[in-house]
């Protein structure tokens, strides 16, 4: 299937932060996402209630 993958730009807010990584709510009621704190880029320090932007597309099994 060639489908031409184009990532959206989505927001969420962070529901928990652990010492490997963190948990964050994406608006819309479109679930959650557990990333490792390597994928996470800021200077500032992480907390519980910060508004992060992130790019999603569609999975493309090969």
């Amino acid at each position: 299937m060639q489908v031409e993958l184009r990532p959206l730009k989505l927001k969420g807010v962070i529901k928990e932060v652990t010492e490997v990584g963190v948990r964050i709510g994406v608006n819309g009621r479109m679930g959650v996402l557990s990333l490792p704190l390597r994928l996470i880029y800021t200077d500032k320090p992480l907390a519980v209630g910060q508004e992060c932007e992130f790019y999603l597309s569609y999975v493309n099994v090969i």
